[in-house]
């Protein structure tokens, strides 16, 4: 959802998904798939710069969990690397039963 205002100053979050048209004639009007017009403060380059933004935001949160550039080799040890952002994995045993 990006943030916008409505021209009285209320804002308000559109799903970007749903945006068909940005027309800026000199207020912007957004149409969304439904043919709902909305007008809004912002200008289409700001609203496209949110949608833009949004669309990034996705693509990084898939990464998560994949291979990053600062990850060791896989050849290494993995019980001799930690990694801060990463919970370390104990292999189940006996032990750690308790």
């Amino acid at each position: 959802m990006i943030p916008l205002t409505r021209p009285d100053g209320t804002p308000f979050l559109v799903n970007p998904d749903r945006i068909e048209v940005i027309e800026e004639m000199p207020d912007t009007i957004i149409t969304l798939a439904d043919g709902k017009k909305m007008l809004v403060r912002e200008t289409a380059t700001e609203v496209a710069t949110r949608f833009h933004y949004y669309q990034r935001s996705l693509h990084v949160d898939s990464r998560f969990g994949g291979r990053r550039a600062y990850d060791p080799p896989t050849d290494h040890d993995p019980a001799q690397y930690e990694h801060p952002n990463r919970a370390r994995l104990h292999p189940y045993t006996e032990t750690t039963r308790g």
